[in-house]
């Protein structure tokens, strides 16, 4: 019997993703498939490569004190914010020339025609290459060219992949969604932390020195609105999604006290998830072993 994984996006949220991980290896479920869609083809595509959950904890736990501003610096072109060349490097730099035809776990991303607007379904070629599409968050990222086809984010479409899962044979299938509602209230802005080097504390600085000067006010920002628009758009298509593609399981993380890009969390943001599996894990076993029991052959 395969059970497959899918692992929803959700940026730095999706860094729950491992800890979901670690809490199903406890309960002795290893999936046999992962699809991955933005945060979760990067964490996915790491965990198929290395086999290892611990090693993609590793990786991930690295951010807290890792200097990823050069990688995700500012360079606004006529189709992103972000220069693609260095977002390309960091990926190389992760999975190397590794192919997903040669993973030992079959693996799939999702990412969408931007100008068909249509779901595209990788699950061959470069590793690098079909991550750096499946997170390409449109205005914040260039798009990939990956033929005639200009792709980004697959959240746009499909942000938790179930049905790829069970059109590849999965009999047991696990939705993880680290996108929750916004809090009731709204809350004042904070200020950036000392420690915050990432995307959206540069993309801030960008936005107030260059196109919202002088404004003193805690209105959004264009990018803190765009990235709680398209959160919002996806929260309501996980929902529909779930409802037509129903897994076996779903694993709810309630990430709301973290923001989008807040990867310097780590720790904290992996725990959630890990907490969240858990007390759902026991549950999600036995119905797990439930359909292994009944399957032929077993």
């Amino acid at each position: 019997m395969k059970t497959g994984i899918a692992l929803g996006g959700g940026a730095a949220k999706g860094l729950a993703h491992i800890g979901v991980l670690k809490a199903l290896h406890e309960e002795g479920i290893v999936p046999d498939m992962v699809a991955g869609t933005s945060i979760g083809a990067l964490i996915g595509a790491l965990y198929c490569l290395r086999g290892e959950i611990g090693v993609v904890e590793e990786f991930a736990l690295g951010f807290e004190n890792a200097e990823l501003s050069p990688y995700l610096a500012p360079r606004p072109s006529s189709s992103g914010l972000i220069s693609e060349k260095r977002i390309q490097s960091f990926l190389e730099s992760v999975f190397g020339s590794a192919r997903i035809d040669d993973l030992d776990v079959p693996f799939f991303c999702t990412a969408v025609d931007i100008r068909r607007r249509r779901e595209i379904v990788i699950a061959k070629g470069s590793l690098a290459s079909a991550v750096r599409a499946s997170i390409s968050i449109p205005v914040v990222f260039k798009p990939v060219r990956r033929g005639k086809r200009f792709l980004v984010d697959g959240g746009l479409a499909n942000p938790v992949p179930v049905d790829i899962l069970k059109k590849s044979g999965a009999a047991f299938t696990i939705a993880v969604n680290v996108i929750t509602p916004p809090p009731a209230r709204l809350r004042p802005r904070k200020l950036p932390r000392p420690r915050e080097k990432l995307l959206l504390a540069r993309l801030d600085q960008f936005i107030s020195r260059r196109l919202l000067s002088g404004r003193q006010d805690r209105e959004p920002n264009v990018i803190e609105t765009f990235l709680a628009t398209m959160e919002t758009m996806q929260e309501r298509l996980i929902a529909a999604r779930l409802r037509v593609d129903k897994p076996d399981a779903i694993i709810h993380v309630d990430t709301s006290a973290y923001k989008m890009f807040e990867f310097y969390r780590p720790a904290e943001i992996i725990r959630c998830g890990e907490e969240a599996a858990r007390r759902e894990s026991g549950e999600i076993a036995r119905a797990w072993r439930r359909r292994h029991d009944a399957a032929p052959g077993a």
